[in-house]
């Protein structure tokens, strides 16, 4: 099996998809297109499928009362979502995104700690179509600036605060600095954790983190079918030898490989937990949360804020 996933590599990337049973909405024609070059590589050509789709739509719809992510708080808080209800978290904040004008191809930084609302964000993000700016939960006001200007952001996802070792850290004037010097930007919704007041600039409007869709009801936001090689994330470098650059990943090759890596490498699926302790600003962050939700997992995580 090695020696063939060498030989003949498209073979193996497409039994790998009908193996975990990962939604294309439209299926693909090749899996592997190197007309261009080995360098310019296409992926699922033909193909439409959604983050979503794969981590969440299909275990709401199939097991909705298996637990999806799991989180505790160095304050003893804790918190789980099922498939269902963590379906109806998303569906409300990709409402509230499409009601800002937020859709296919705009940027939306997510800058915020350990929490159930970060596994949120993302998956909201997807849904409409968007692309997500993962930040690093520590950063300061020029790091993430740098990167929401970059992308040319249009909203910053954010909490206005979180505790670590019992001492509570402002995300919000962090974040309120960062998007003052990024004219792009002109939303911010914040998560709720130490109650400090909302405030709006005649740019930049900052609006409470939504409530879910009500149990039973519709849904408000369907997920948009993408082709393979939809942008997903930009994952950004750290900056320590120069300006942040950014590594753009796409709905369908990282989804498909890092379901690939946590299935196989990891033994992860349906029923089973992953815990590993990331800031979702890193790649490990990304990498946990798709990972564990493409293949029907628990997502443990601590909320103990920056690592």
């Amino acid at each position: 099996l090695r020696q063939r996933s060498i030989d003949d590599v498209a073979w193996f990337w497409d039994a790998v998809v009908q193996f975990l049973g990962l939604p294309f909405s439209t299926p693909y024609t090749s899996v592997l297109d190197e007309s261009d070059g080995i360098e310019w590589a296409r992926w699922f050509s033909d193909g439409e499928t959604n983050l979503t789709a794969i981590c969440l739509d299909r275990w709401a719809a199939d097991t909705p009362d298996a637990e999806a992510v799991r989180w505790e708080g160095e304050d003893g808080e804790v918190r789980v979502l099922t498939y269902a209800e963590l379906a109806r978290h998303v569906d409300g904040l990709a409402a509230l995104l499409r009601q800002r004008g937020i859709g296919r191809g705009d940027s939306v930084g997510i800058f915020l700690p350990m929490l159930v609302e970060t596994v949120v964000a993302a998956l909201a993000v997807a849904k409409v179509g968007a692309i997500f700016l993962p930040v690093f939960s520590g950063y300061g006001a020029d790091a993430i600036s740098v990167r929401l200007e970059d992308a040319e952001a249009r909203a910053l996802l954010t909490a206005d605060g979180f505790l670590r070792r019992g001492k509570p850290v402002p995300m919000l004037e962090t974040a309120r600095a960062a998007v003052a010097s990024v004219p792009s930007v002109s939303t911010v919704v914040v998560v709720p954790r130490l109650g400090t007041p909302l405030s709006s600039t005649g740019r930049v409007e900052e609006l409470a983190w939504p409530e879910p869709t009500p149990e039973g009801a519709p849904e408000q936001v369907a997920t948009v079918a993408l082709a393979a090689e939809t942008p997903l994330f930009i994952a950004y470098t750290s900056g320590t030898t120069g300006k942040p650059k950014g590594s753009v990943h796409v709905h369908g090759g990282f989804t498909v490989k890092i379901a690939e890596e946590v299935a196989f490498q990891f033994d992860c699926g349906p029923g089973d937990r992953l815990f590993w302790f990331a800031d979702f600003g890193w790649i490990m962050g990304p990498w946990e949360v798709v990972g564990t939700l493409a293949n029907g997992g628990l997502f443990f995580w601590l909320g103990h804020g920056v690592i």
